[in-house]
């Protein structure tokens, strides 16, 4: 599934900011070249999942992260295609949910909040 977490990236575990991170591109290929890529967005914001107006800052802000990290980044988004999902996702709800599911998520929320 296609998610924008948009959780402050260095709470991320690498699994999951590299993950967030591919999901971007995929998202971009898929509204880009899939015949019903406008219906698969479309739904993932529906769900919530999705907010292309914050596409490209938050790639930014992940790539960023990867590379404080140590991780290769050489792979740029650029995005201008039709908006779904403005407003859509809810950073705080989502926060929940990935600590939730992450331990190793959570884990580094409370190292970076002490």
């Amino acid at each position: 599934m296609t998610r924008m977490w948009c959780v402050r990236p260095e709470l991320l575990c690498d699994d999951h900011l590299r993950g967030e991170h591919a999901e971007h591109h995929q998202l971009v290929g898929t509204i880009d070249n899939h015949p019903h890529g406008a219906a698969i967005a479309e739904g993932h914001a529906e769900k919530g999942n999705i907010d292309t107006t914050r596409l490209e800052r938050r790639h930014a802000r992940l790539a960023a992260e990867m590379i404080d990290r140590g991780m290769n980044h050489d792979s740029p988004l650029a995005y201008d295609g039709p908006t779904y999902g403005a407003g859509a996702v809810d950073p705080e709800a989502n926060r929940d949910e990935l600590f939730d599911r992450c331990e190793d998520c959570a884990a580094r929320a409370r190292e970076h909040d002490r």
